[in-house]
């Protein structure tokens, strides 16, 4: 499963051990900002000499606490609807997005605390004296974080855009191989015919004889397998004992009975039977 964190593949930057932490140390960081910013109010009043409130204090630091689910939230939105361009390129929709969150949060802030002061402390911070007051000391830090969000969410997105998928080329089917040559064994001596060199290929008892411009030769598959394996764009069977090289045909002539005469280039008359003529027809008929 993929981990991310606001919308960064942890799996493509960091090791195993640190992409099971990291989810948690995201989490872990706003606690101690959040911790941090209630000591430092506990040191300046100690400091002043004045009266520190734990609950008070706590409260006002749920503005970073925010900063995790709104956070979260503006790297959806960034993904969903992406700013194109490098935030220097477009510098100013950048600005605006973070000027946008960070209102945002600040509105959301103060609306929470005004709500839950009444319930916690007793007594109500008014919503209008929290905004005032987090507009002045939270809204220029917000814009600064949400820019910053922004901006190495734009540096990983144009990252991962650099790295394209190769592109996946449809699989092609394998064109068939058909036979092209022959080769034909005289004792210790072989010949090397082309099937394009033959004009047609008869059964004569238990034989295979193919016929051609080099005389005749014995071979040792049947017709039936070597129909299989001669091109049908060449060869065609005509009988149940002959195959043909349908460029070496110089002349077709019927018979009246179904059958027809095949005339071949070298003077050879062949007998197409009714029963091959429908697959040869539009090509030799």
């Amino acid at each position: 499963m993929k981990r991310k964190i606001l919308g960064i593949n942890l799996d493509t930057i960091a090791p195993d051990a640190a992409r099971r932490w990291m989810p948690r140390l995201y989490l872990y960081l706003w606690l101690a900002v959040a911790l941090l910013a209630t000591g430092q109010d506990a040191w300046f009043a100690f400091l002043k000499g004045t009266s520190f409130y734990w609950s008070e204090s706590l409260l006002y630091k749920i503005y970073w606490l925010l900063f995790i689910p709104l956070t979260l939230l503006v790297a959806h939105l960034a993904r969903k609807w992406p700013i194109q361009d490098s935030i220097l390129k477009n510098g100013g929709r950048h600005l605006a997005a973070a000027f946008l969150s960070s209102l945002g949060q600040v509105l959301l802030f103060s609306g929470i605390v005004a709500g839950l002061s009444r319930v916690l402390l007793g007594h109500a911070f008014r919503f209008e004296g929290v905004l005032r007051k987090s507009l002045s000391e939270d809204f220029f830090i917000g814009i600064l974080m949400y820019s910053l969000l922004l901006l190495i969410f734009n540096r990983f997105s144009e990252r991962k855009q650099g790295k394209a998928a190769p592109e996946i080329l449809p699989k092609q089917k394998a064109l068939p191989k058909f036979l092209t040559a022959f080769l034909i064994k005289d004792g210790a001596r072989t010949t090397r015919i082309q099937a394009d060199s033959l004009d047609w290929i008869g059964s004569e008892d238990s034989y295979t004889v193919l016929h051609g411009e080099g005389g005749k030769h014995l071979y040792s598959d049947s017709l039936t397998k070597l129909e299989k394996q001669l091109d049908p764009e060449d060869f065609v069977r005509i009988h149940r004992s002959c195959i043909v090289n349908i460029h070496r045909v110089q002349k077709v002539t019927s018979r009246l009975t179904g059958d027809y005469d095949v005339q071949m280039a070298d003077g050879t008359i062949l007998r197409l039977s009714r029963h091959y003529a429908s697959r040869v027809k539009g090509r030799l008929l």
